[in-house]
């Protein structure tokens, strides 16, 4: 992902421009235009496959490793499963723009780097049949956050035949992660913060309801500290060489804004 002031994002795979955003001037949306470039750095998954019920996290995260044309870079990275509502599921049209809402409330959906295949395409009708059996494999996502959401890196077809049969796609969802520092870091803070809180209820434990309120606190920060190491951190943009006027050709070349 990079980047230019004021409010350009552009995604690139090796060479090839992928996807362009604006963010709105008033920040309530970005306004994104897909190439059609985009190509998955997965192996193609065979019907085989499919039935086996793999260890997915495991392969995936092994396949992206392997790839020279993914987005992974230097730091820890996190892979696990995530939800998303059928109704954030957006399909883009190549060519054309596509609007991300954010709605004062963020947006957390899915946009897919190409165009879906129809229903009745033969890799779509096949996963169709995966997806009504429960077998499909699940689609493949990066949250990125100057979007608010995520982009599909693998599983266009299986998002496809999902979308056809009306039901949402198991998915796995890729993030960067915090590294052992930083989550020490990030404990030594919480916990500071949670010791002076309880020292302040303990001044009151003549009050009825206290004790509780400790025991409360102590297990949400223990489950807080559990779930640390699959916290994201945001998505890192590189500045866009050449900055807004890089960015602009690169739009005006594809015939955008």
């Amino acid at each position: 992902m990079e980047a230019a002031h004021p409010r350009r994002m552009l995604l690139r795979q090796g060479r090839d421009v992928v996807l362009l955003g604006m963010v709105d001037r008033d920040h309530y949306g970005v306004s994104v235009y897909c190439t059609g470039r985009y190509a998955s750095p997965l192996p193609p998954l065979r019907a085989a496959e499919a039935r086996a019920r793999r260890n997915w996290v495991h392969r995936y995260a092994s396949w992206l490793d392997a790839a020279d044309n993914g987005p992974l870079h230097e730091g820890r990275w996190v892979l696990r499963p995530c939800n998303v509502p059928l109704s954030l599921l957006v399909a883009p049209v190549v060519g054309s723009t596509v609007y991300i809402d954010w709605d004062g409330n963020g947006w957390g959906g899915v946009l897919p780097l190409r165009p879906l295949s129809p229903p009745d395409a033969g890799r779509v009708k096949a996963y169709r049949k995966q997806v009504r059996e429960g077998v499909l494999p699940p689609v493949l996502v990066w949250a990125v956050s100057g979007l608010d959401g995520h982009v599909v890196l693998d599983g266009h077809d299986r998002l496809a035949a999902a979308l056809a049969e009306e039901v949402a796609p198991p998915m796995l969802v890729l993030t960067r992660g915090m590294d052992a520092a930083e989550q020490r870091s990030v404990l030594e803070s919480t916990e500071a913060h949670v010791t002076g809180v309880i020292d302040n209820l303990r001044r009151r434990e003549h009050h009825p309801g206290v004790q509780r309120q400790i025991d409360a606190l102590v297990q949400r920060h223990a489950q807080a500290a559990a779930l640390l190491p699959y916290d994201a951190k945001r998505t890192r943009a590189w500045p866009l060489p050449g900055g807004a006027a890089a960015w602009d050709a690169e739009a005006a070349a594809l015939g955008w804004r």
